[in-house]
Formats: structure tokens, sequence, C-alpha cells
């Protein structure tokens, strides 16, 4: 059990690092479920199953979802601001 609780740690760390140094668009958040998902089972192996589940419906539904609409923002190649088309930046 120690081993097991040691490794959840790990992946937590892990998933924390992928978010941080975010090397690609998608790996930020398959990092973020990691992490999410190591968190939820470090609490489990401590038997607080509510703070878990609430750890886990808070991360899988809300921050992903944020998390990937902000992606999708920041990789769209045609921004539009108003009524102008910003190709790359915009300039006022």
């Amino acid at each position: 059990m120690t081993y097991f609780v040691l490794f959840l740690g790990l992946c937590f760390v892990l998933g924390g690092l992928a978010v941080a140094s975010n090397p690609s668009l998608y790996s930020g958040e398959v990092g973020l479920v990691l992490a999410s998902i190591a968190g939820c089972g470090w609490f489990l192996s401590l038997g607080v199953s509510f703070v878990s589940l609430v750890l886990f419906m808070v991360y899988l539904s809300g921050m992903s979802v944020d998390y990937v609409y902000s992606l999708s923002l920041v990789a769209d190649s045609l921004q539009r601001l108003g009524a102008i088309s910003c190709y790359g930046t915009c300039f006022s």
C-alpha cells in the first residue's frame, strides 16, 4: 500500500509538471487529468472519499472544460476581435 501511495504522489507531481511546462497544447490537458486522478486516488487511500469525489468532479468537469476552451482560443489561427479580423497579432 505504501508503494501505491508513493506512485500516486509521483503521478500527481508529474501531472503538475506536465501542466506547468506544457510542451504542447494538449499534453497540458493530459497532465491535468493525470494529476486529478492521482490526487483523487491519494485522497481515497487516506479514506476521505467525499473530498475525493468533489475533487474529481471539480477538476474533470469544471477545470478541464475551462482549459480546453482556453486551448481552443489560443490554437485558433484566425481570431476575431469585434469586427476586426486578426491574423497572428492585432494592432489597434
